[in-house]
């Protein structure tokens, strides 16, 4: 049996080509490629974390290598990519999924790859954001609604990517947020990509040296999330305020996280982080909240910075809780304003 697979115009165009006949592609050879298309994106890894939502570009690479892999039973005839994507869409292995793009980018449409996919399958814009850059990292606010730290709905979501980390001569001086050495955005909440029900999805850059707790959480059997750890999720909050939320979410994530987060191990990102500023803002943040954390390494790091803050002998400039956020009160201890 032969599968006919019609040629179309131009990438993106979907009217058929009746200029040229179409690709003829027996069954079996359809067979071997399906076989080892599911295959290969059957198990999420490192390098795709999700193989289930794919961007057109990514899903027509692994395409390729498919064919590639399996060149002597496939042939040199077989459909280029974006021909094969248009005939799985009509067989049902694959639905598109279609986001409004920002206005300074071309029309993007995400792909779902599954055989028993059933229409109205949810999809989560944060499985978006990391097909759209396998490599990068969840964080800021849709962090804290995935680690439940917050109630709130998150009003925006982003994704990072990291760049190599700086040298310290060149790390940001005490009084100055998370800059990462970027350019400078139009948005202060990062890149536009896309918006998808009716939250607009953001992608900035961060110093990898700032960004020293991510973790591979397992949504589903093919998809996880590359997203900061509950502890630097924290501490991000007080490094960038604004993509977090502001104020009111800022201090009820820290409220819900303090149970749960391990004091331990926010002590030891902020030893990788090495940032003063950022340890006195968490000392203010954790004696604003109430919080013990005395018997912890965290505890032991917080009292040995609060002596040689008292023991020093030089004036030390006061800076605010949250950066760019004026505070009436002062906390003496940490030399930090606050609300």
């Amino acid at each position: 049996m032969m599968i006919p697979i019609c040629s179309i115009g131009a990438y993106g165009d979907h009217h058929v080509n009746t200029a040229k006949p179409p690709i003829q592609v027996s069954l079996e050879r359809w067979e071997v490629f399906l076989r080892s298309l599911s295959e290969r994106l059957s198990v999420p890894s490192e390098r795709l974390p999700t193989v289930r939502c794919w961007k057109h570009s990514a899903l027509a690479t692994e395409i390729k290598a498919v064919v590639r892999a399996n060149q002597s039973e496939l042939r040199t005839t077989f459909p280029p990519a974006y021909k094969v994507i248009e005939h799985l869409k009509r067989m049902g292995w694959v639905q598109p999924i279609e986001v409004q793009s920002s206005e300074q980018r071309d029309h993007i449409e995400f792909l779902i790859v599954d055989a028993r996919s059933r229409e109205g399958q949810p999809v989560s814009p944060l499985e978006l954001l990391q097909a759209w850059l396998p490599a990068g990292v969840i964080c800021y606010f849709s962090a804290l609604t995935h680690h439940e730290l917050t109630t709130q709905t998150a009003a925006y979501h982003h994704i990072a990517r990291l760049n190599p980390p700086r040298s310290r001569k060149e790390l940001v001086s005490a009084t100055e947020p998370e800059k990462a050495g970027e350019a400078v955005e139009r948005s202060p909440l990062g890149t536009d990509i896309f918006h998808f029900a009716e939250v607009t999805c953001y992608e900035t850059r961060r110093d990898a040296s700032l960004v020293p707790g991510i973790q591979m959480r397992v949504v589903s059997p093919r998809t996880w999330l590359r997203i900061t750890t509950r502890e630097q999720t924290l501490l991000d909050t007080l490094l960038q305020p604004l993509r977090c939320g502001g104020e009111a979410v800022i201090l009820e994530a820290w409220e819900n996280g303090v149970n749960a987060m391990d004091a331990d191990r926010m002590s030891e990102c902020l030893g990788k982080i090495r940032r003063d500023d950022l340890d006195r803002r968490v000392g203010a943040v954790l004696d604003l909240i109430g919080a013990d954390v005395a018997m912890s390494s965290l505890g032991r790091r917080m009292t040995a910075l609060k002596e040689r803050l008292a023991a020093a002998t030089t004036e030390i400039p006061d800076i605010p809780l949250l950066w760019g956020f004026q505070f009436p009160a002062r906390s003496e201890a940490w030399k930090v304003r606050i609300p």
